[in-house]
Parts: C-alpha cells; sequence; structure tokens
C-alpha cells in the first residue's frame, strides 16, 4: 500500500512539473513535444510500460492456477479470463528472459510452474498497479496537425519512433497481446508511428498547458 502511495504522489508531482515547465506557449510544437516527453521519462526507459498481471512484489515466487471455463469470448474481466492471460503472459517472458520457469507439480496432467523476476526481469519492472515491463523512449519525426475544434482545448497531431527498444519486445507473440496501445507493432520493429497526440488546454491568454501526454502509457 505504501508503494502505491508513494507512485501516485511521484506521479502527481510529475504532472504539475509538467504543467509548470510546459505552460510557456512554444511555436514549435515539435520541440515542445519531444521535451514533455523527455521530462515525463527522463531515465528513457518508461515510455511504454506492458502490464504482466496483478502481481505485486511480495507475491513471488508466484505459482500458476488453472480455472475451469475459459474460452476466448469471456468479459476481459472476469476472473477466468485474467487467470488465463496471466499465466500465457509469465509463460511468454520466461522465454523471453524476464522471469524463471520452475516445474513443481501437476493439477491433474496439467503443469504447475513457479515464476520468478530474473535479474534482467528487474532491469524494467515497474510495480504500479502490480507487474509491468517498461522500455522506450518517444522520438518525434514531425507534426502533421493542430485541431483546435473544441473550445478550450487543442490537439497537436504528430509522427514518432521508439529508441531504446529491447530485444523481448520485438517477439510478436508478446506485442500481439497488446492491442491497446496503437503503433506498438510499428514502434518496436523500427517503423514510424503515425498518429501520436498530444492534448492541451488553452488558458484565457492564450498559452498551452498539457493535459494528456505521450510518454509513460501503460497497457494493460
Amino acid at each position: 500500500m505504501k508503494t502505491q502511495i508513494k507512485k501516485i504522489l511521484i506521479l502527481g508531482s510529475s504532472l504539475l512539473m509538467l504543467s509548470l515547465l510546459t505552460g510557456c506557449d512554444f511555436t514549435d510544437y515539435k520541440t515542445r513535444i519531444q521535451r514533455e516527453n523527455d521530462i515525463n521519462n527522463p531515465t528513457g526507459n518508461k515510455s511504454v510500460c506492458l502490464a504482466v498481471g496483478d502481481l505485486t512484489e511480495d507475491m513471488y515466487p508466484y505459482t500458476i492456477k488453472y480455472m475451469p471455463g475459459y474460452h476466448k469470448d469471456l468479459h476481459y474481466r472476469d476472473p477466468i479470463y485474467v487467470n488465463h492471460k496471466l499465466n500465457k503472459r509469465l509463460a511468454l517472458y520466461a522465454k523471453e528472459g524476464l522471469f524463471t520457469e520452475e516445474l513443481v507439480g501437476h493439477d491433474g496432467d496439467k503443469p504447475l510452474y513457479r515464476y520468478d523476476l530474473t535479474e534482467e526481469g528487474r532491469k524494467y519492472v515497474d510495480w504500479w498497479g502490480g507487474t509491468n515491463f517498461c522500455f522506450g523512449r518517444v522520438v518525434v519525426e514531425k507534426v502533421t496537425g493542430v485541431d483546435d475544434q473544441l473550445q478550450g482545448q487543442r490537439v497537436i497531431i504528430f509522427t514518432y519512433h521508439l529508441e531504446n527498444v529491447p530485444n523481448w519486445i520485438k517477439n510478436k507473440d508478446i506485442y500481439s497481446l497488446y492491442k491497446g496501445y496503437g503503433g506498438l507493432k510499428e514502434g518496436v520493429t523500427g517503423q514510424i508511428i503515425e498518429g501520436g497526440a498530444h492534448y492541451y488546454s488553452i488558458s484565457y491568454d492564450g498559452t498551452l498547458r498539457l493535459k494528456i501526454g505521450l510518454s509513460g502509457a501503460y497497457v494493460l
């Protein structure tokens, strides 16, 4: 619980810093957006965080369990669906060296595996809401549009690529799991990503304040 509170405080401080530092009105949107991403991701290794599951640090080593009744059309919050997804992700990340995998028994004819983080896994782990693996830095390519259709708001659209991309996320079986992040496949395979966006509120004096940026996304 203390860890979660600490995370919330850190995130809140980061957002406040972004608001203060990016309140000035830059005409060079590309420079501004790059700066905002780098402020929110100072290490250059946390542009994207991919959820493994709701496993906190004190739950490792973790032994999987099986829940009968799984089928692909279950609601994504159904406990059976969530458990199946967790088992699959643990196995895939173990193949990439982020977890150890140890056979510890069987549930009927199904193998039971125990997982723990490796040193390699600890390089990328983030404990926000469970186990996540983070990587990458946004590098802005060019601004492609400015949208002022909503009163008091401005959206800047841009293309970008990702750097600091580790080999484990280049596994198609892994990046294909995260359909909630548009452009993940392109980003991890070295392509340009279309449709990046930063959302701003427009102050009474015309200055912009960042509301939603690109870096720091947690993808379920």
